[in-house]
């Protein structure tokens, strides 16, 4: 369990570096923008998440790296992510944003417990899933 941890740290630690250049914006640039916060707080209405998470949506602080461009449907959505600081291996949150922001859906990761926010459908569920690298 420490050998993992520290692993993850290391990775964690280089993933800036790997995500520098061409990528989107971080989790925290996207929702400053109306559209991308609205949809946000949408999806965590009525849920309840952890106290990080919670944490999270009133700060805006937590780890990232930046978001990437994915494709559902023939159109570009974005993929952004963020983790409990200190204990991101078994606590993360990724979430996709449809075009312009206008919907989003999460899925929260636990240890090995995961919930889905906002009600993902199949598609959607499979576009966070095969896109989890961070």
């Amino acid at each position: 369990m420490i050998l993992r941890r520290l692993v993850l740290a290391v990775l964690l630690l280089a993933a800036p570096a790997a995500y520098a250049g061409d990528d989107g914006p971080y989790l925290f640039d996207l929702l400053k923008q109306p559209a991308y916060l609205a949809s946000w707080k949408a999806m965590l209405k009525g849920e309840q998440v952890p106290a990080w998470v919670a944490s999270y949506a009133k700060t805006f602080d937590g780890p990232s790296s930046p978001s990437k461009t994915v494709t559902v449907g023939g159109q570009a959505y974005m993929l952004g992510w963020v983790c409990k600081a200190h204990d991101c291996g078994d606590n993360q949150l990724h979430v996709l944003f449809a075009p312009q922001g206008k919907q989003a859906w999460g899925l929260l990761v636990s240890g090995s417990n995961q919930k889905w926010l906002g009600r993902p459908d199949a598609g959607i569920q499979a576009a966070i899933t095969g896109n989890m690298d961070q």
